[in-house]
């Protein structure tokens, strides 16, 4: 993503109107021209000596990413935007032989910003005139989201007043992000004027991103065919991505963390007491608690691509039968709650205590640092992302000093549980970072972990997968030990409305699975 320098350019969508208010402030334009460079938070240190197939240069130069040029007022600059490839090459044939499918299920992510200076509330319309469905409270020049539908409508109220309607929007494709903004008045450049000159310098920077990132987003349809999710700028991810060329690829990495064949006994488990450093495993020096292991050097893992838009991979066996076990044991002693839909979005109603109709399962947590094995799946997630282990542990301040915060770059691991009839509709996991957060951070990986089988129903899927042979969605049927792997971000930095996905409900039998998902850039509550 190049930038030439903003520098001495004033948007011209402010040009005659900024007579009351000085030019866009250098602090604003530098943050600009910085977050909008493709060059990673992490540093090329995050690469690990565990091997596997894929070279630093598959991983940094993925084939879909193309130079967008536009200019939004700043002059000219460059962008690596993201294009979806012809759906034919994802059956390695000729681009053109094949046809899209066009899923049915016609959801997708729906984005609602507030660009005024007072909180706002978001609802659901039920257009049948009853009162709404309240959906998430708006500080100003904040934005939240949820997935949705064609002719679903919402609408924004004054935060006092339930019945001061301020602004009303239908979901139509293909517009996924939608504004209320009561600053620019159209043809009216008088009472746009006036609207700015009221506006504190805080609010005219901020409300100046918002614009920004509106202007880039209309760019970045036009060149990609798909609307911008993110805040403009925001960097590439920090991580690397696996890439999926084609259904069917494989990919191998290896891993220290072999499996556990034999469970320690409960004191030889135990707690994770050691901090930080202390933590470090050095190639040359034994796992933890190597005589319950398998024998093997080496953990062989292979990726198999099951879906190229979004990008979606199947591995058998990341777990063994033992350590599956083990997690079950877990549950004995851990009380389960009705889970929640709030993780990815602090905007949202009820904040991390909201229950939804959308998501009936049951769930608890496992942090790494309960026993040996927890801690021997992070590492061995880590590796399979291609992350040092290090980066999904609390660190000390000598690791990674240039990341401004020492947390985990992963959420605890999600023990989830669902019984007949329970299901998760179709979703997102990332959410809509604060305008205020340079960082940008949201949801980056999303692994499945599988601990059970032989349900009916159940299958995770992904309804909108990109294909050319079925308007259906995806099934990954769970499996004992299987692993499922998607991004929730592209290649470029946006979100990724195409990593849809459903737990679909139980018929019979009963389902157990974990989640892990990493962050990117950093993980901030």
């Amino acid at each position: 993503m190049m930038a030439t320098s903003r520098m001495n350019h004033t948007p011209c969508c402010f040009n005659n109107l900024l007579r009351g208010k000085k030019a866009i402030s250098t602090a604003f334009v530098i943050a600009l021209s910085i977050l909008v460079l493709p060059t990673p938070l992490l540093p090329q240190a995050v690469a690990q000596k565990q091997q596997c197939s894929a070279t630093e240069a598959d991983f940094n130069s993925d084939p879909a990413l193309q130079t967008m040029k536009f200019d939004i007022g700043f002059g000219p600059q460059e962008f690596l935007a993201y294009v979806e490839p012809d759906v034919s090459l994802f059956y390695q044939e000729k681009a053109g032989s094949r046809k899209k499918q066009v899923p049915a299920h016609n959801g997708w992510a729906a984005k609602f910003v507030n660009m005024s200076t007072e909180r706002v509330k978001l609802f659901w319309d039920p257009a049948n005139g009853r009162p709404g469905n309240l959906q998430a409270y708006l500080d100003p020049f904040e934005a939240s989201g949820t997935a949705s539908f064609p002719t679903h409508k919402f609408y924004m109220t004054s935060f006092h007043n339930e019945n001061e309607i301020l602004a009303r929007f239908e979901i139509k494709p293909p517009q996924s992000v939608y504004y209320y903004d009561p600053i620019t008045i159209p043809g009216d450049d008088a009472a746009t004027q006036a609207n700015l000159d009221a506006l504190s310098h805080e609010e005219f920077e901020l409300y100046q991103t918002l614009v920004t990132s509106r202007d880039f987003g209309k760019e970045y349809f036009n060149f990609t065919g798909r609307e911008y999710l993110s805040l403009y700028p925001r960097n590439a991810p920090s991580h690397k991505i696996w890439r999926a060329d084609y259904f069917g690829q494989e990919h191998w990495v290896t891993s220290k963390e072999t499996h556990f064949v034999d469970l320690p006994n409960e004191k030889e488990l135990g707690g994770i007491k050691e901090k930080g450093r202390e933590r470090k495993l050095m190639d040359h020096e034994p796992r933890l608690l190597p005589q319950y292991r398998s024998p093997e050097p080496y953990l062989n893992m292979t990726l198999k691509v099951i879906s190229c838009a979004p990008r979606a991979f199947e591995i058998n066996n990341f777990l063994s039968e033992t350590e599956v076990n083990h997690i079950m044991f877990l549950t004995t002693g851990m009380k389960l709650h009705r889970s929640t839909t709030a993780g990815a979005n602090k905007q949202i109603v009820g904040e991390e205590d909201s229950t939804s109709s959308t998501r009936t399962s049951l769930n608890t947590w496992v942090y790494r640092e309960n026993d040996a094995v927890i801690d021997a799946i992070y590492r061995r997630a880590a590796d399979l992302l291609r992350i040092d282990e290090s980066l999904l542990r609390t660190r000390s301040p000598d690791e990674y000093p240039e990341i401004h915060t020492k947390s985990s770059m992963a959420e605890a691991l999600q023990l989830v549980h669902y019984d007949v009839g329970q299901e998760y509709t179709a979703h997102h996991d990332f959410g809509y970072a604060s305008i205020r957060n340079p960082n940008q951070p949201a949801r980056f990986a999303t692994l499945l972990l599988y601990l059970n089988e032989g349900m009916t129903g159940g299958e995770t899927q992904f309804p909108r997968w990109v294909n050319a042979e079925t308007r259906h969605g995806l099934n990954a049927e769970p499996k004992i030990g299987k692993a499922v792997l998607f991004y929730s971000q592209l290649p470029d930095g946006n979100m990724d409305d195409w990593s849809h996905h459903a737990a679909l409900p139980i018929r019979e039998g009963e389902k157990w699975l974990m989640n892990l998902w990493v962050w990117d850039p950093v993980y901030e509550h």
